[in-house]
């Protein structure tokens, strides 16, 4: 099945803060508008995509228990990061021998 979808693609031209004077920016496409004052917009285009779509829901499945497994295993390994912050700091103040006045 075929889907169409219409956007507008903004095209800025970005000045580094660090840039020398002089330096050449960096053109950026956005899908959105921004008011950053590190940004110029250049030009805009409106465009009508076209693409095919799977004819089930149930085919997007696959991708969506890979972008779940994926975000649970970040998840996972910050949180281990975080555990083993603690556990340290833990460690350092049970290793503080206490010596009466």
């Amino acid at each position: 099945m075929k889907q169409s979808l219409k956007i507008t693609l903004y095209i800025y031209a970005y000045f580094s803060q660090y840039a020398k004077p002089g330096e050449l920016p960096v053109y950026i496409p956005q899908m959105y508008e921004t008011t950053n004052s590190n940004y110029v917009l250049v030009t805009t285009f409106e465009r009508e995509l076209e693409f095919d779509v799977p004819e089930n829901v149930s085919e997007y499945t696959p991708a969506r228990l890979a972008a779940f497994a994926a975000k649970k295993a970040a998840i996972q390994l910050a949180a281990a990061e975080d555990i083993k912050e603690i556990d340290d700091e833990v460690q350092k103040l049970l290793s503080i021998e206490y010596e009466p006045a």
